[in-house]
């Protein structure tokens, strides 16, 4: 009774407190929830503006829509606009489906718009009781293939949601799926894979969660309980499927859904071959970790790819590079997709080398196989017929010229100018000659001497590697003002370094001649074209093995173009190599008749 009536009292004077106007504040900070917490940071750091990447960017897991109400003209233009303030060159995006939709979502942005974009195919998973589901999915999946589809994406559904008829869940390595993972490697196509989520989203939703505001939000993330695989098993089965189907190459989207964990990461990649990661939405995990990242994406520079799963915005793009490239400490990237988590992240300032690798040729590698393939597994070969000698004039005009047919140059990058690129080529008794026929609209060369670095600028060069028991070739590289950079190329493992002729004089030198059309030969001219009429002579070659060419003798060989036009690299080349012009091994061949 007198605990009551004490508690009685309490409340009546702590009523009457508040109707004298000492209420508790409305905004008493102690009452502030943790949601509504934004702290800003009292350090003093650099805040680097990345603007534009080092390189042009293929953004390899986007998810801009499908069908032609989704890609109206109006909604491709705006991610063009975007794409182009942010130095994007290419776009992959996930979401093309099948059938009419895929048919339509092609329409709107591969074909409309050729390099831009790259739409990958999806599966129908109703059905799958069907013991022939999987063999009626790659057969749709080939028609895909043969519509214009780039790839395959399978979303997280697969080992989370996609269930049989008794309740069981559809493993990521169901056997059922073999058929599917086969066509993929028989069509040269990859597969984009997603399944799990964050390690995060597979914990109890309590006070020790890391990631308890963004469940909040979003409950549908939450895969903790006995009717879900753990976040390990997901995983595993993913790999086990990767292990099954070497031939087959997957993308393992948001950095294999492991980066919490890179030393396992690290693991699967030395073990399958067959394995990349990118790295879409997922810089809030590696770029708290910065010292452990960038050694990752030191060691795995070759297996990682850019990737934002954001829709085309230059701020979101302009966070990943701020994170890649420079060493700004303690900021904010939820601008690069969404919040994530309660901190803050650390830039990884990767070096140019790896840099263009994660940007644009490790997608280029896997996204554009097809299309080199033609130029990869059918051998380039170029027969060279015998003259007699002639002078060299610039023109090309020399009547011998007519026996050689013109051999076209491939544009390398997708978003490069479109000019064409021919060349030519015929031996005589004392040397070789070669002929370069370009388009272009303006000499970019300012360099006046010989011996330069002639290839910042406009330049055309050729590769002669003419005995393969050795790994010394000899380069040519002209400009079209005329300036030469003739020199020999010991190469041993990747290790290599120009050696300037010695007496580079008489018999031993080159005679060489450019020309322009539509302009004058001088730097900064606006032009239509350019030529450059080039006489080696084998004297100049004799250090090297197999020289002269006998009617019959085999070489190896590349030719390529430099142009800088509008300040953006463009380059071609004859036999398909990588980022590298000196990957002599994929030199194609010349065979003397």
């Amino acid at each position: 009774m007198k605990v009551r009536v004490f508690a009685g009292l309490v409340l009546v004077v702590i009523a009457g407190w508040n109707s004298l106007g000492y209420a508790q504040p409305a905004d008493d900070i102690s009452q502030l929830k943790l949601r509504d917490w934004q702290p800003r940071s009292m350090l003093k750091t650099t805040q680097s503006e990345i603007e534009k990447p080092a390189y042009p960017v293929i953004d390899v897991h986007n998810h801009l829509g499908g069908g032609k109400d989704r890609l109206a003209p109006e909604q491709v233009k705006l991610y063009l606009a975007e794409m182009d303030a942010a130095g994007i060159q290419t776009v992959v995006n996930l979401d093309g489906g099948w059938g009419r939709r895929l048919d339509e979502t092609l329409a709107a942005l591969d074909n409309a718009h050729p390099g831009r974009f790259l739409t990958f195919a999806l599966l129908d998973f109703s059905g799958i009781d069907d013991e022939n589901w999987g063999r009626r999915e790659a057969k749709r999946l080939e028609e895909s293939f043969k519509a214009g589809a780039k790839g395959l994406k399978i979303h997280k559904s697969l080992g989370l949601s996609y269930r049989y008829s008794n309740g069981r869940l559809m493993p990521v390595d169901d056997p059922r799926l073999d058929p599917v993972w086969d066509t993929c490697a028989r069509y040269g196509q990859p597969v984009v894979i997603h399944v799990a989520d964050p390690a995060a989203f597979f914990t109890p939703l309590d006070r020790f969660n890391e990631r308890w505001h963004e469940l909040g939000d979003h409950p549908n993330w939450l895969f903790h309980g006995e009717q879900f695989p753990s976040h390990d098993e997901i995983l595993a089965q993913r790999n086990r499927a990767i292990a099954k189907h070497p031939e087959t190459t997957f993308i393992c989207a948001h950095f294999g859904n492991n980066p919490e964990d890179l030393a396992a990461v690290g693991e699967w990649l030395d073990k399958y071959p067959n394995m990349f990661i990118d790295v879409d939405a997922r810089i809030s995990e590696l770029g708290r970790q910065p010292y452990t990242a960038r050694k990752f994406f030191l060691k795995y520079q070759d297996r990682i790819m850019f990737g934002t799963d954001t829709s085309p915005r230059r701020d979101a793009y302009r966070m990943y590079y701020r994170f890649l490239e420079t060493d700004d400490e303690y900021f904010d990237c939820a601008g690069g997709h969404q919040r994530q988590g309660f901190w803050m992240i650390y830039g990884i300032f990767l070096p140019k080398s790896v840099l263009e690798k994660v940007y644009q040729t490790n997608a280029e590698r896997i996204f554009f196989a097809r299309e080199d393939a033609s130029m990869q597994t059918v051998e380039k070969v170029l027969h060279i017929r015998p003259t007699e000698d002639f002078t060299v004039n610039g023109k090309g005009d020399a009547p011998a010229w007519d026996k050689a047919a013109w051999e076209p140059l491939n544009l390398r990058e997708t978003d490069g100018h479109q000019y064409k690129t021919n060349v030519k080529m015929l031996y005589s008794p004392t040397g070789l000659y070669v002929l370069m026929d370009a388009e272009d609209r303006t000499i970019t060369a300012t360099m006046k001497e010989d011996f330069l670095n002639l290839w910042e600028e406009d330049v055309f060069e050729f590769f002669l590697w003419t005995d393969e028991r050795y790994p010394v070739y000899f380069e040519y590289e002209i400009s079209p003002l005329g300036f030469e950079l003739p020199i020999i190329i010991p190469n041993f493992s990747g290790k290599f370094l120009g050696w300037r002729p010695w007496h580079y004089e008489g018999g031993r030198k080159t005679q060489t001649a450019t020309s322009v059309t539509g302009g004058q030969k001088q730097s900064g001219a606006k032009v239509t074209g350019w030529k450059a009429e080039v006489f080696v002579p084998y004297d100049l070659l004799r250090p090297l093995q197999n020289v002269p060419p006998q009617p019959g003798t085999r070489w190896r060989a590349n030719f390529y173009r430099v142009d800088y036009d509008d300040s953006k690299k463009t380059s071609w080349d004859w036999a398909r190599v990588g980022s590298g012009f000196h990957e002599f091994e994929k030199f194609g061949t010349l065979i003397f008749e």
